[in-house]
C-alpha cells in the first residue's frame, strides 16, 4: 500500500503499525494498526473489524483528532490494537483478488483466526504484553471465537459486539466468489439504516457523514477494467455469515473458556435480543458471561452517537473479566 494511501487512514501522530509476515503466505502480510497507552500497563485490547471496512474505518476510525474507539482505550491504560485481515486496508491483497471474481472465497474464519494468532503472538511475545482482551465486530465475531475456542490460555476476554447468530431461513446458496465488489458510496448508505430506523431517527454522527465514504474509498486500490469506483472485498466472510445464520460455526462454543460479553444495539439487524440469549448460553464453559443491549444503536453502533455507551461498557467488562479471574 503507498505511504499516501496508508497516510490517509491512519493519524500518524498516535498509531503506530506493525507489518506481520504470513508464514502460510509467502509475501503476504497483515497490517497490525496500535495506540500505546502513556504508561505501559501490561495489559492490551486487540480490535477485529467486520466483513466490509478495515479498522481504520470502525474501531480506528477518528470522529476528531484523537477521537477514536482505540484511543479511548489506550487512554484508559490498554496498547489498543486494531487488525486488518489480509485483503483490507493496509494489509496485502492476496493474488486471488487480483484476479477474475470466481475462486474460493478470500478469508474464510479459519484463515482469519490464523490472522488473529499472529496478532496475539506479537502481542504477547514482542510487545510483552501479560493480557490481552480480544472485542471483535459481526462476522469478525466468528474468527475471533474460533481462535478463542482453540487458544483456551491466550486471552483474557472476548466480546462479540454485533454477533452473527442463526436466523429462521437462512440463505441457503453456496459462494463462489474469491471477492465481491461495492462502491464506498453505497456502503456508507447501508450505514444509514434509513430502511430500519423510525423515519427522521439519524444515529451516525455527523464525522462519518463528513468523510467516512472517502477514507474507505483511499482504504483499497481499484483494479482496472472495473466499474468506476467498485472496491473489491474479501468474500470468505459472506461464506462465514451464511454458514453462521445456517447454525453452523467453525467452533464448538463450549470451548472457549474467557469471560464472553455480548453486546449489540436495539436497532440491531444481525442479533436481537432471543437470539443473543440462545447464542451466550452456547458458552457454558465460560466462567463468566454479560449480555447487553443498548438503546438508540444498530448494526454499526461504533460509528453512532451511542458509541461511548459502547465504549464504557466494553471497558467495564474487561474490568469485571480481569477482577473475576
Amino acid at each position: 500500500m503507498s505511504a499516501i494511501l496508508l497516510a490517509g487512514l491512519l493519524s500518524a501522530a498516535a498509531v503506530h503499525t506493525a507489518y506481520l509476515p504470513l508464514p502460510q503466505a509467502p509475501g503476504q502480510q497483515v497490517a497490525l494498526h496500535c495506540i500505546a497507552p502513556a504508561q505501559a500497563t501490561g495489559r492490551s485490547v486487540l480490535f477485529i473489524h467486520g466483513a466490509s471496512f478495515p479498522t481504520m474505518l470502525a474501531a480506528g476510525f477518528e470522529f476528531a483528532p484523537g477521537d477514536s474507539w482505540m484511543a479511548f482505550m489506550a487512554r484508559r491504560g490498554y496498547l489498543a490494537c486494531g487488525l486488518d485481515f489480509i485483503g483490507f486496508g493496509a494489509s496485502s491483497r492476496p493474488p486471488a483478488m487480483e484476479a477474475d471474481e470466481a475462486g474460493t472465497p478470500v478469508d474464510r474464519a479459519a484463515e482469519a483466526a490464523a490472522q488473529i494468532a499472529l496478532a496475539v503472538d506479537y502481542l504477547r511475545g514482542t510487545r510483552g504484553m501479560a493480557k490481552v482482551h480480544l472485542v471483535a465486530h459481526s462476522w469478525g465475531t466468528i474468527p475471533a471465537a474460533a481462535f478463542a475456542a482453540s487458544h483456551p490460555h491466550a486471552l483474557a476476554s472476548l466480546t462479540l459486539f454485533g454477533p452473527v447468530t442463526p436466523v429462521a431461513h437462512p440463505d441457503g446458496e453456496p459462494v463462489r466468489s474469491a471477492w465481491w465488489g461495492i462502491t464506498a458510496q453505497a456502503r456508507y448508505r447501508q450505514l444509514r439504516f434509513l430502511d430500519v430506523l423510525p423515519r427522521g431517527m439519524v444515529l451516525l454522527e455527523p464525522a462519518v457523514d463528513a468523510v467516512w465514504a472517502a477514507r474507505f474509498e483511499a482504504s483499497a486500490p481499484h483494479v482496472a477494467g472495473d466499474p468506476r469506483g467498485q472496491l473489491r472485498i474479501p468474500a470468505g466472510p459472506v461464506a462465514d455469515i451464511g454458514e453462521a445464520q445456517a447454525g453452523r460455526y467453525p467452533y464448538a462454543a463450549g470451548d472457549v473458556r474467557v469471560p464472553v460479553f455480548v453486546v449489540y444495539g436495539d436497532h440491531d439487524t444481525v442479533v436481537g435480543d432471543a437470539s443473543a440469549a440462545g447464542f451466550l448460553a452456547r458458552f457454558d464453559a465460560s466462567p463468566l458471561r454479560w449480555r447487553l443491549r443498548i438503546d438508540h444503536g444498530t448494526h454499526v453502533m461504533h460509528l453512532e452517537r451511542a458509541r461511548r455507551s459502547l465504549y464504557e461498557s466494553v471497558d467495564a467488562f474487561i474490568h469485571a473479566a480481569e477482577a473475576f479471574r
